[in-house]
């Protein structure tokens, strides 16, 4: 039972692991949607898309298959509840990339306004935390967890500023209120990706430490 219990463990971690390779795919070509005129998507977000569906139901399944009969305890325990939890997050990451590929054509001719509220700087940080999540993930480094829930903190501020200034500036601006729409949209977008990373580094702590960082003040 225990080299049959590893291996499963050790195909568990192996699929959250293709899952981040993909997500982070998926982040930046939503960054490049966005950013980039001359980008063109094809079909490649949503095969990406698709393989992460399916490895979050085959991890689904893997761990149901794991406590049917291995029936884990403690820190194994952890690990398996915590990294299926993170690949629903991360299934939801990647379903958020695909809503802002699809606003992408509205907002992708007005750089200078993505410019002014700082969109494309929002993205890098939150591609940033999205391959920093993977790697306290790999590596079992709850301190590298710390430093992803404090940065996604500061992004979803971010977000919460740059959405209050496009509501602001939409009667001032004629060129804001032609975007508006998508631009809150897509901004709304990019919290819900730093807080479902924030609960990835957040489930990441609780394999390592058996506890959970946000709700302890990140001590």
């Amino acid at each position: 039972m225990q080299p049959f219990f590893q291996e499963e463990l050790s195909k568990l971690r192996k699929r959250i692991i293709k899952m981040f390779i993909l997500v982070e795919t998926q982040i930046d070509k939503s960054y490049q949607s966005v950013t980039v005129a001359e980008f063109e998507i094809g079909d490649s977000a949503e095969q990406n898309e698709n393989r992460i569906d399916k490895l979050d139901i085959k991890i689904d399944k893997l761990c149901q298959r794991i406590f049917a009969l291995a029936q884990p305890v403690a820190t194994d325990l952890r690990f398996i509840m915590s990294s299926l939890r993170i690949g629903n997050e991360i299934e939801r990451i990647g379903d958020i990339a695909i809503d802002i590929i699809e606003r992408s054509d509205v907002v992708k001719p007005y750089p200078s306004i993505m410019d002014d509220y700082k969109v494309p700087e929002i993205f890098r940080e939150i591609h940033q935390l999205a391959n920093h999540a993977a790697e306290a993930y790999t590596n079992n480094n709850s301190e590298l967890a710390r430093e992803i829930i404090r940065g996604c903190k500061k992004t979803e501020e971010a977000c919460k500023q740059a959405f209050n200034d496009v509501i602001s500036h939409m009667t001032e601006k004629a060129e804001v209120i032609v975007i508006a729409t998508d631009l809150i949209l897509i901004i709304r977008d990019l919290e819900r990706i730093a807080n479902h990373l924030e609960n990835i580094a957040d489930s990441v702590a609780f394999i390592v430490e058996g506890k959970r960082f946000r709700h302890l003040g990140q001590s």
